[in-house]
């Protein structure tokens, strides 16, 4: 029997692809909604899925390249509080600077996209930093991150 696999199947096929298998493995299939019987709605269905994928991840990568246009090689001041010996209370996280960047430039940066280059984790020093925001597979704007003293 023929049947157009709804997701990837080990040993089978991936998704979308037309495969022959026996009447019982394509039981199988079927009533585990991993695959559905050849017809010709349900292969227009399987090109109207993929082609509306290909349109929201068009439209995501303009997204991040109008983000990135915004933010890249722009430098972002945070100020925090200093303890007598001149050190910081709290260190910056990538939570901070996300916050700040939706502060600052009005733009929401999941936490998890931004990497500190200069230190590991954490931002534990006054001065300048340098940051990479991961937008989009190959889309990354650097920004520099200044932490100075508020008083």
């Amino acid at each position: 029997m023929k049947v157009i696999l709804l997701k990837d199947v080990k040993g089978t096929g991936r998704y979308g692809d037309v495969v022959e298998v026996k009447d019982g493995y394509a039981r199988y299939l079927l009533n585990s909604n991993s695959a559905k019987k050849v017809t010709s709605g349900v292969r227009q269905e399987i090109k109207d899925k993929e082609m509306s994928k290909e349109r929201k991840n068009a439209l995501a990568k303009e997204q991040a390249l109008e983000i990135f246009r915004q933010i890249n090689e722009k430098v972002l001041n945070i100020g925090v509080d200093a303890g007598v010996s001149g050190k910081l209370h709290k260190s910056i996280t990538n939570a901070r600077i996300s916050d700040e960047l939706k502060k600052k430039f009005g733009i929401e940066v999941d936490k998890r996209k931004i990497s500190l280059l200069d230190s590991e984790h954490v931002i534990k020093t006054f001065g300048s930093h340098s940051c990479s925001v991961q937008l989009f597979p190959n889309i990354s704007a650097n920004i520099l991150v200044n932490v100075v003293e508020t008083n």
